[in-house]
C-alpha cells in the first residue's frame, strides 16, 4: 500500500510538472521574461506572508496519525484555518495599501499592482486546496489529498497557454490563475463532506498552539526563503531577471515542487516508526528510496546538465540565454533536496519541532548571507545564476543540518553504497563532457550521442559493480503497472 501511495503522489505531482514543463516553454517563448516575471512577482509578493496560514497543518498531521480523535481535530483545525485565512487576507491587504498609499513604494507598473491583487485572491482560495490536502494526508488517502491539486494545475497550466497564444498577456494570466482555483472549490468541499468532524476541544486545541508555536517560525522562514528572493532580485534588477529565472525554475527546478508533497508520506509514517522505535522499518524506508532516486534520478540530471544549454535555447529561445546557468544549477539543487528529503521528515517525525525551528534560523541567516552577496550591485551581481545557488547552498546546508541532527537523535543508518554510485555518474558524466569538447558535430546530433553513450556507460558500469540490480529494475517495472495504482485510487475515492 505505501507503494501506491508513493507511486499516485510522485506520479501524479510528475504528470503535474511534465504538463507545466510544456506550458511553460510555451508562455515563456510566446509571451517573454518580461511576462513571465510579472506573473511570479505578483505569486512572490502575496506568498511571502504564506506562513500565516499555514501553521496548523503539521500539527494536524501529527496529533491524527499518532491516534487522536479525527472528530475533536477537525474541528478545531477547520476554526484555527479560518481564522488564520481572514488574518493573512487583511495582512497582505493592508501591507499593500501601506506601501502603496502611506510609503509610496514605487511598484513597476499599475498592471503589477492589479496582478498583486488577484493573486491575493488566488492564494486566499489555494488555502482551502492545502486545507483539503493536509485533512486527507493525515488519513494516508493520497489519491483524495492530490486530486483538487492536480486538477487545478492541469486547468492552470493548459488555460495559460490558450491564453498568451491569443495573445493576452501578465494581467489575464493572473486573472486564469483565480478561475482554476474556483473550478476545483466543489470538489474540495465534495471530498471533504464525509470527513468526520466533532466537538471543539480545548485539550486538542491545546496541543495544536504547543505545536504551532515552533511551526510558526519554521513557516515564516519557509515563505521568506521561498519567495522573498524573487522579491529582492526585482528590488535589484527588474522583473524580467525574475522572468528569467522562473523559466529555468520551471524545468530544472520541476523536482524541487514535488518534494514537499512526497514527503508527506514520510512524515506521518515516519512519525508512527518513531514513536514505536522502529528504526529497522525507517532505515529500510530510507535505502529504498534513496537507490532509487540514486540510480535513476541522478542519471538523468546529469544528462540534462550535459546538453541542457543546447535544450533550453532551443525550446525557449535565445533570449533566454541567461537562464541556462541557473537551469543546470537549479537541477542539482533539486537532487539535494530529495536525496535529504527523508532525514528532515525524521526530525518532525521525533516531534521535535524546536530543533526544526533553529535549523531553519540557520537556514535564515545563510539566505540573507550568500543571497546579498550573490545578487547584489555592490558584490557579485549575478542576478538570475545568484539566485539559483543561493538555492543549491541552502539545501545543502539544511539537508547536511537534518542528516546530523537525526544521526544524533536516533538510530540513522547511511547506504554508502550510494557513494560510490554517485562517483561513477558523476566520473562518467565529467568523462562525456570533454569527449564532447573535441567532437565537431551540430549540437541536436551531438546531444544525440551524448545520451546515448552516457547512459550506456553508466548503467554497464553500475551493472558490472552489482549497484543496480534486478531488484530495482522491478521497483520501476511495477511503477509502470498503472492498473495496480488505478485499482488504489478507485478504492480510496470509494472510500474503501
Amino acid at each position: 500500500m505505501l507503494k501506491q501511495r508513493f507511486l499516485v503522489q510522485f506520479g501524479s505531482m510528475m504528470l503535474v510538472r511534465a504538463v507545466g514543463t510544456f506550458a511553460g516553454i510555451i508562455v515563456a517563448r510566446v509571451a517573454g521574461p518580461g511576462v513571465v516575471g510579472a506573473v511570479a512577482y505578483g505569486t512572490a509578493y502575496v506568498s511571502v506572508f504564506g506562513f500565516i496560514a499555514g501553521l496548523f497543518g503539521s500539527a494536524h498531521i501529527k496529533l491524527v496519525s499518532e491516534g487522536q480523535d479525527q472528530g475533536k481535530c477537525m474541528a478545531v483545525y477547520s476554526r484555527l484555518q479560518a481564522w488564520s485565512t481572514l488574518l493573512y487576507f487583511l495582512v497582505v491587504l493592508g501591507w499593500f495599501l501601506i506601501q502603496k498609499y502611506i510609503l509610496h513604494y514605487p511598484f513597476e507598473s499599475r498592471e503589477i499592482e492589479i496582478i498583486i491583487l488577484i493573486s491575493l485572491f488566488t492564494y486566499v482560495f489555494t488555502i482551502l486546496e492545502q486545507f483539503s490536502s493536509v485533512v486527507f494526508t493525515a488519513n494516508l488517502q493520497q489519491a483524495k489529498a492530490n486530486l483538487p491539486h492536480v486538477t487545478k494545475e492541469l486547468v492552470w497550466y493548459l488555460g495559460r497557454v490558450v491564453i498568451v497564444l491569443l495573445g493576452y498577456r501578465a494581467l489575464h494570466l493572473s486573472l486564469w490563475g483565480l478561475v482554476s482555483i474556483l473550478i476545483v472549490v466543489p470538489m474540495i468541499f465534495r471530498l471533504l463532506r464525509n470527513i468526520r468532524r466533532g466537538e471543539f476541544d480545548r485539550e486538542i486545541f491545546k496541543k495544536y498552539i504547543a505545536l504551532g508555536v515552533p511551526t510558526l517560525l519554521i513557516t515564516v522562514i519557509g515563505s521568506i526563503t521561498g519567495y522573498a528572493g524573487k522579491l529582492m532580485l526585482a528590488h535589484y534588477t527588474n522583473t524580467t531577471e525574475i522572468g528569467f529565472y522562473t523559466a529555468a525554475f520551471s524545468i530544472g527546478g520541476m523536482l524541487l515542487l514535488i518534494s514537499v508533497p512526497v514527503g508527506n508520506i514520510f512524515f506521518p509514517l515516519f512519525s508512527k516508526y518513531t514513536a514505536a522505535g522502529d528504526w529497522d522499518s525507517l532505515n529500510d524506508k530510507i535505502k529504498a528510496y534513496q537507490e532509487i532516486i540514486v540510480i535513476f534520478v541522478f542519471p538523468a540530471l546529469c544528462l540534462l546538465s550535459l546538453i541542457g544549454g543546447e535544450f533550453l535555447t532551443l525550446i525557449l529561445g535565445a533570449k533566454y540565454g541567461p537562464s541556462v546557468l541557473p537551469f543546470v544549477i537549479l537541477m542539482f539543487a533539486t537532487y539535494v533536496m530529495l536525496l535529504g528529503m527523508p532525514y528532515g521528515n525524521i526530525i518532525s517525525g521525533m516531534g521535535k519541532f524546536y530543533l526544526n525551528a533553529l535549523i531553519n534560523l540557520i537556514k535564515l541567516a545563510v539566505f540573507f548571507v550568500t543571497l546579498t552577496l550573490l545578487i547584489s550591485p555592490k558584490f557579485l551581481g549575478l542576478g538570475a545564476t545568484g539566485l539559483a545557488i543561493n538555492t543549491l547552498v541552502l539545501n545543502l546546508v539544511v539537508n547536511s543540518l537534518y542528516l546530523y541532527f537525526a544521526k544524533r537523535h536516533g538510530d540513522v543508518r547511511i547506504d554508502k553504497s550510494n557513494h560510490i554510485r554517485h562517483a561513477i555518474i558523476v566520473v562518467v558524466t565529467v568523462g562525456i563532457y570533454f569527449l564532447a569538447k573535441v567532437i565537431s558535430l551540430p549540437a541536436i546530433p551531438l546531444a544525440a550521442i551524448q545520451s546515448v553513450v552516457f547512459l550506456a556507460g553508466v548503467y554497464l558500469i553500475l551493472f558490472a559493480f552489482g549497484l543496480v540490480k534486478k531488484e530495482h529494475l522491478n521497483v520501476m517495472l511495477e511503477a509502470l503497472n498503472f492498473r495496480k495504482t488505478a485499482d488504489y485510487v478507485k478504492d480510496e475515492l470509494r472510500g474503501q
